[in-house]
């Protein structure tokens, strides 16, 4: 299944798949049913697609019961088996672990736990894990997207490239922990925060670039 655009998934501050997992979570172990966790107008398909996901996985598990009328297939029931908290479980559809977004993720979890400030060096050592390391580069350009955004405070300018070349560095500002939700910083260089449902920032357009389609 083709993945979908970002902002088709962080519509309402949650996308359908984490909609879902909440209500999952406060059914605290009842069993339910595919249609009993879709509401409204939200699409059965991805609904389907998420909970196949969750159960190969192993994050539930499944019966079937029996048609009352005695024929045609019978009605799946769920119940969760491991609740892994509140963040939903991001998993392909054949339940493994999906790991694209997770730096970001790492990253300002480090972020909001670190006291003092932090260069992108550091960053990347603290943010790394066995399952996704996270690169110097990679810290260096969320640092420098967070300053952008207003949440960070340079503490310290950097200068030069190479071995002599000094990082700058950074701490989080007190009033821009918007929660536990990394603020993603999307492929047009926009970052997106789900902690406020709102994009905090965007590159500036040029008359040049408007003109160029840029």
């Amino acid at each position: 299944m083709a993945r979908k655009p970002i902002h088709l998934e962080l519509t309402g501050g949650k996308g359908l798949r984490q909609r879902m997992w909440d209500r999952i979570r406060a059914l605290h172990g009842a069993e339910f049913t595919l249609r009993g966790i879709v509401l409204g107008a939200e699409s059965l398909e991805t609904a389907r697609d998420y909970v196949l996901a969750l159960e190969r996985g192993g994050y539930i598990e499944s019966r079937e019961e029996p048609n009352k009328r005695g024929f045609g297939t019978g009605v799946k029931i769920y119940r969760l088996a491991i609740d892994c908290g509140a963040e939903a479980p991001r998993v392909k559809r054949d339940g493994t672990p999906v790991t694209q977004g997770l730096a970001q993720e790492q990253m300002w979890r480090t972020l909001r736990m670190t006291k003092g400030d932090i260069n992108a060096r550091e960053l990347a050592a603290h943010a790394s894990t066995p399952m996704v390391a996270v690169t110097e580069v990679a810290a260096k350009g969320y640092l420098k997207m967070l300053n952008a955004g207003g949440y960070l405070d340079t503490t310290r300018k950097g200068h030069g490239h190479g071995n002599g070349g000094v990082l700058a560095r950074y701490k989080l500002l007190a009033a821009r922990d918007t929660g536990p939700r990394p603020p993603m910083v999307c492929r047009t260089k926009v970052i997106y925060d789900p902690n406020e449902n709102r994009i905090v920032w965007q590159p500036p357009v040029t008359e040049e670039d408007a003109i160029h389609g840029r």
